[in-house]
């Protein structure tokens, strides 16, 4: 074989893999890099589904309508309000996931527990359903009339009449980050139990042999060597929380009285319903103000899990 031709087949040999990345580039350009550059550029336009041909170029204009606009809030702006419900919304749903999370993966971790396959199985049930055909089960649920919660707490006597669990402001924040933690906690159950399975056990037998209690090798030992795990799974929660729409919008669609109106809620609402307040221009503001934001939360934990990663 001539030395030439070796060459050739070598550098051949080294493009295959920029030609295999050929297809992924176009589907970044075609589904991320497009669609994005067409949510900045409506931005800065003033459109609607009314008048979808009108466009005009009106500046910063729905960058400024973010912190204006106010529609049944008279102390904040409509964005500004559907911020505030939001991070309240995501900050209580995720603790919850992460604390119940926790707890369910150092039980289904523990060795005495009889079993655990069963459970694991049983556990993993809700992420495997639709999250939209598990909010519509939840709603018929917490029914007022109908829902099976109703007739289970009158049977009990617990209660004289139906309660309206969605029908009133407070019920119906409950009630969907209720829901919300019931769809996502069995990923962060089954993530972090696989971290937990990977800490050798070894470690965990030096610090008993020490004199180490129940509690000192879960805060000296479980959770720093969990820590890069636990941070992977709380930002993919955050990010998957902040963006959820079908669970509050199949319950309450944003109500009651606005309550449960999340940021993606709010953006659909104006895209879609509220047209001649708001349009595809203003939405498409509140949707790069979302995407700021969590780019940041996501900034933020990056830098926490490599310096988790570093300690260890």
């Amino acid at each position: 074989m001539s030395p030439f031709y070796t060459m050739n087949w070598l550098r051949r040999k080294e493009c295959i893999p920029y030609i295999l990345l050929i297809p992924l580039l176009f589907a970044m350009v075609m589904f991320v890099v497009y669609p994005l550059y067409k949510v900045v550029e409506s931005a800065f336009h003033a459109s609607s589904f009314l008048a979808p041909l009108q466009r005009e170029f009106v500046g910063f204009e729905n960058l400024r309508w973010l912190f204006t606009f106010r529609l049944s809030d008279p102390r904040w702006s409509f964005f500004v309000a559907a911020l505030g419900r939001t991070a309240l919304w995501v900050t209580g749903s995720v603790l919850l996931k992460v604390i119940l999370g926790l707890s369910g993966a150092l039980l289904l971790n523990n060795k005495l527990l009889k079993g655990k396959g069963i459970y694991r199985t049983l556990v993993i049930i809700p992420w495997a359903i639709p999250w939209a055909a598990g909010a519509m089960m939840w709603g018929w649920t917490l029914n007022t009339r109908f829902g099976v919660l109703n007739s289970l707490l009158m049977s009990l006597r617990l209660t004289d009449g139906p309660i309206a669990f969605l029908a009133r402001p407070t019920g119906a924040f409950l009630g969907t980050m209720h829901v919300d933690v019931w769809a996502g906690l069995p990923f962060m159950v089954i993530m972090l139990l696989s971290g937990l399975q990977a800490i050798p056990e070894t470690i965990y037998e030096a610090a008993e042999i020490d004199g180490a209690g129940a509690f000192t090798r879960i805060s000296r030992i479980t959770l720093p060597l969990l820590k890069p795990v636990l941070l992977t799974v709380t930002l993919l929660s955050t990010i998957w929380t902040f963006n959820s729409f079908d669970v509050i919008w199949i319950l309450t669609r944003g109500g009651p009285v606005n309550a449960t109106e999340t940021l993606p809620v709010a953006i659909y609402q104006m895209s879609f319903l509220y047209l001649r307040l708001g349009g595809l221009g203003r939405a498409s503001a509140m949707t790069i103000a979302q995407v700021l934001i969590v780019t940041i939360i996501s900034v933020f934990y990056i830098r926490s899990l490599r310096r988790a990663r570093q300690w260890r």
